[in-house]
């Protein structure tokens, strides 16, 4: 046999005993969209695989979103529990994205107006009271900028846009001013429609795992 099947069987077989080692994942595609002919794709799902492997082992929620599938997979013991589709994405530094990411702290909340009168009868906090845009922090070092969609919600993209650009002024005039700029770190913008970015929301918590599926596609 040929070296480059050699390889190509041999990821396959790793990805196939992967699967077996998340012992309660029922579902049969695991990893969609998997091209076995490219040892770069091969190669991305094993390494997602092995770092998956780990976090399913033990009794926690986790999110793995995948930039192949366009989609953000909310996962316990391997078991996707919830899906949200992400309409586009763009990231910087990608390379760098290679192992599992600790969430430093969840969105803030929208807080709605609390009546003095209303005394205890008041509604709970609810998935209405999370933010449709925001901004994840992670260590190692990743920034997730959840953003409104350009097409479905125009003015709260202009919105979302100039307090980014604003902050990029303010980040901008500091390092012109002081002549230090700081290393620049991974980041990836995530356009989720408003529903699904307050789930999203709704289900992180401080120090969740998030994976990120990398793909080899230009």
């Amino acid at each position: 046999m040929d070296a480059a099947p050699m390889r190509i069987f041999f990821a396959v077989t790793v990805i196939l005993l992967s699967l077996l080692s998340l012992s309660r994942a029922t579902e049969p595609d695991v990893i969609p969209h998997l091209d076995t002919t490219d040892p770069g794709a091969l190669q991305e799902a094993i390494r997602l695989l092995d770092e998956e492997v780990k976090l399913a082992a033990r009794p926690q929620t986790y999110v793995v979103i995948d930039l192949v599938d366009n989609a953000i997979l909310i996962k316990g013991r391997g078991i996707e529990l919830h899906r949200l589709p992400v309409e586009q994405w763009k990231a910087s530094h990608l390379a760098e994205v290679t192992t599992t990411f600790r969430l430093k702290e969840r969105p803030p909340l929208t807080r709605r107006k609390i009546e003095p009168a209303g005394g205890a009868d008041q509604p709970p906090i609810s998935l209405d009271d999370m933010p449709a845009e925001f901004t994840l922090q992670f260590s190692p070092a990743l920034t997730v900028v959840i953003q409104p969609s350009i097409k479905r919600h125009l003015w709260r993209w202009l919105a979302f846009k100039g307090r980014e650009w604003w902050a990029w002024i303010k980040h901008r005039s500091l390092t012109l001013a002081t002549g230090n700029s700081p290393p620049s770190t991974p980041s990836l913008y995530l356009t989720l429609t408003p529903d699904h970015a307050q789930s999203l929301a709704w289900s992180t918590t401080e120090n969740m795992p998030f994976l990120i599926r990398r793909t080899t596609s230009p």
